[in-house]
């Protein structure tokens, strides 16, 4: 994967090399322009990427074990040196300028960093060797000699990054060749293995399930009994490492866990076992835990039963359902969660008895999702082996109408595991069934279902849009000068973005005042304060109103409003600061207040471009919203299936607020409040005039001044807007609204850029770590 993975980076590089693109320029001019200080940390980080490979080729020779690494090493290098000195003379650089350039410190630039090339191949090669903690020390190494190599001059960005790709390369190429330490093990191996702890197998063979980055096999004891042994090889975390990365990063709720060594691995399955055996739940019983002398780590369990996949609905009956749920509801009980129950991992013995295997995955201190999520896999799999109707039935028996209700949300194929999603494709029903015949089990109504894809095609397609969008709003306003921004960034006045961040917190103490005035039951500031500040938190990855509206609900129904009306709460919370932001717009456009067109109320910063927007630019950009809007709505109407479903939504609509009217009708009664109408009010009115004195503050940092009326309107706008965009937290959408607005009231651009900057660092990207600690306030005491 690695070498497949250097060669296309290298063909990719090859449009842009030998460079310099205008990022090269600019990048290279911002890091050669740090001087004093700067210039020592940069010397000695680029003699580091001579001195600690050194250091290693000498604890290689003093090492026994692995005296035949120094071969690999061998080979990395040649291969590194020849692709290098190659590469770079094929882009124009002499072979015999980049021979020179190892021994180099400064200019000319040469394409690539044949220094950076050969310490990676070095670097890579041993990686599988080492320790973490000296694997860690070489990333370090190579992270700060690739910035002093720019710095120094001595090769581009462009160069540096085709230097770590042909090290990387090399580096794959001689593990290829010559193999890795961290390979599978072998039967023959692991029988070996297992003998160094007195354990003597027989008939060892790959086990028909696998994990990533596990080795299973099997095998006959002494006694002739069965056995499952599980092997952490030295390269298990590099698969895992993928495997959880790419399934945390596309669903919610998923942790990839990538911070445990082997044994940390192992330890945790067997605390997870030990715990889950001592309270009552059937698992398999634990034989051998251990690490061999070459760093493997081995969990041998006895294996008894067989697998619910291998068996069918005749072979299963109704007791060993209701004790598969028996089982799982103890686990839940003991503080645990699976993590993985499929067809594979539930074994039905041969007393009767239904165990839980394989609980690498578990979680000690599961959360509730975790729970909701172990027990929708469980209906599913069972469904898939006897049918929806005992399945449902089962777990009806064990679970309260209320559990039951909370899994419905929770039965869709973002949940499944690929062979349980292939079961349910393969059954005479699908998941929507399995849904209603569960939600008429306890007779309620389907709830929609919980989001919990991260990732999906709508949402890869929405960031390129709102990327796209925003890109093209700062190049058409703002005549970009990255080194223009750099000389802003450096100039700026840190103690007024200082006080804008000590301002920061109040915005959501303003929000609280008005949530309050949306509820129709008294509440405490202080749990609204901070439900305000756990909003921040959550908008990282939703849409801010969704994340707001989301959170809103969860928190009003613990004070015992019902679903309906917690979702009119929160609407009219959202509502109510919608009304304010038009109704600030309105203002400030029909009266005499400066707006967009009126002159700044304060100095230009004499380092500063006096780029300026003008009315076409304006005017083009409301042109190009319009038409945006006009398009979507034109493709929605004109596609069948989009169609379907808009027309679709309205009917359901109508039925929810029929069947939930009088819930909403209690909540809508604020409305006819006039005091909550005031608080909503006051709230949201406080909150734009403290966003737009924040403004203020990063735009004084910079050397610029504007009328209050000027900034309410720049920060309503662009709210508004980036509200309005499917984009979570309106990333780079809002960075781009505030640029253009604020040019368009006469803030040169690359001020405009840099106060953008600094306002969203101070309102949007540094409150969620205060907002995390919210968080958990309220699920210490039971909020959300």
């Amino acid at each position: 994967m690695l070498l497949v993975f250097s060669v296309v980076l290298l063909l990719g590089l090859w449009w842009p090399a030998p460079g310099p693109t205008t990022i090269d320029s600019d990048l290279t001019k911002l890091l050669t322009g740090l001087t004093g200080p700067w210039s020592l940390v940069w010397d000695v980080s680029y003699a580091s990427l001579i001195v600690w490979p050194l250091i290693l080729i000498v604890i290689v020779c003093l090492s026994r074990g692995r005296r035949r690494l120094l071969v690999d090493w061998l080979l990395a290098v040649i291969a590194a040196a020849g692709l290098a000195i190659g590469i770079g003379d094929l882009a124009g650089t002499p072979w015999s300028v980049s021979f020179d350039s190892l021994a180099s410190t400064g200019p000319p630039q040469v394409y690539l960093a044949v220094r950076l090339a050969l310490v990676t191949a070095v670097l890579v090669t041993a990686s599988p060797h080492l320790s973490r903690p000296l694997r860690l020390v070489g990333r370090g190494v190579l992270a700060c000699g690739a910035v002093s190599a720019i710095a120094l001059g001595v090769a581009y960005p462009v160069g540096v990054i085709a230097g770590f790709t042909v090290g990387l390369g090399a580096a794959a190429l001689a593990h290829v060749a010559l193999g890795s330490p961290g390979g599978e093990l072998s039967d023959a191996e692991v029988a070996e293995a297992l003998a160094e702890f007195g354990l003597v197998v027989t008939d060892v063979e790959t086990a028909p399930l696998q994990s990533p980055g596990v080795v299973l096999k099997t095998a006959l004891d002494q006694d002739g009994g069965r056995l499952l042994i599980k092997v952490y090889g030295r390269d298990a975390w590099d698969s895992q490492f993928l495997a959880g990365l790419w399934t945390a990063a596309v669903r919610r709720g998923e942790r990839p866990h990538l911070g445990r060594s082997r044994q940390g691995q192992l330890e945790h399955e067997a605390v997870a076992t030990l715990v889950a055996e001592r309270a009552g739940v059937p698992v398999l019983s634990e034989v051998l835990v251990g690490q061999t002398s070459d760093g493997d780590a081995v969990l041998v369990s006895r294996l008894r039963g067989r697998r619910l996949s291998q068996l069918g609905a005749a072979d299963v009956d109704d007791a060993q359902l209701r004790r598969a749920w028996d089982a799982l509801m103890r686990l839940h009980d003991a503080g645990l969660s699976h993590g993985r129950i499929d067809g594979d991992r539930v074994l039905a013995l041969p007393d009767g008895t239904i165990a839980l295997a394989d609980l690498a995955e578990s979680d000690l201190t599961a959360s509730r999702d975790a729970v909701v999520t172990d027990r929708a896999r469980l209906l599913a799999t069972t469904a898939t082996l006897v049918g929806h109707e005992r399945a449902v039935a089962a777990a009806v028996a064990e679970l309260t109408p209320e559990g039951m209700t909370e899994v419905l949300p929770y039965l869709q194929a973002a949940v499944l595991d690929r062979s349980t999603r292939t079961a349910v494709k393969n059954a005479q029903w699908d998941l929507s069934a399995l849904r209603d015949a569960a939600a008429a089990s306890v007779g309620v109504t389907p709830p929609p279902l919980e989001r919990l894809r991260r990732v999906s095609l709508k949402s890869v397609a929405f960031a390129v849009v709102g990327t796209a969008l925003a890109y093209w709003l700062i190049t058409r306003l703002a005549g970009v000068d990255f080194s223009a921004i750099a000389k802003e960034l450096s100039a700026a006045n840190w103690w007024w973005i200082a006080g804008a961040l000590m301002l920061s917190p109040t915005v959501q103490a303003a929000y609280a005042v008005g949530t309050m005035g949306a509820s129709i039951k008294p509440l405490r500031y202080g749990p609204v304060a901070m439900l305000q500040y756990a909003i921040q938190f959550i908008a990282v990855a939703l849409p801010a109103t969704a994340a707001r509206l989301a959170l809103d609900v969860r928190f009003f129904q613990r004070f015992g409003v019902a679903a309906a009306g917690a979702i009119s709460i929160g609407l009219i919370d959202s509502a109510g600061g919608f009304v304010v932001q038009v109704a600030l717009i309105a203002l400030i456009s029909l009266t005499a207040l400066p707006g967009l067109t009126s002159p700044l109320g304060g100095s230009t910063s004499s380092s500063s471009s006096s780029t300026t927007s003008t009315g076409p630019d304006i005017l083009v950009i409301v042109l190009v919203v319009i038409g945006i809007l006009l398009v979507a709505a034109a493709t929605t109407w004109l596609v069948p299936s989009a169609r379907r479903r808009v027309t679709a939504f309205v009917p359901r609509a109508r039925s929810t607020i029929a069947a939930q009217r009088s819930s909403a009708e209690d909540a809508l009664r604020v409305l006819r409040r006039p005091r909550n109408l005031a608080q909503i009010i006051s709230g949201n009115v406080g909150a734009q005039l403290l966003q737009a004195v924040i403004l203020g503050l990063c735009l004084e940092a910079f050397g610029q001044t504007a009328h209050l009326s000027q900034l309410v309107l720049v920060n309503t706008l662009v709210s508004l807007f980036a509200g309005l965009m499917p984009v979570p937290g309106g990333v780079g959408v809002a960075e781009a609204g505030y640029t253009a607005c604020l040019q368009a009231i006469g803030i040169p651009s690359a001020v405009a850029i840099s106060t953008a900057l600094a306002f969203r660092l101070v309102t949007f990207y540094l409150p969620p770590l205060w907002g995390s600690v919210a968080m958990g306030w309220l699920r210490r005491h039971q909020y959300v």
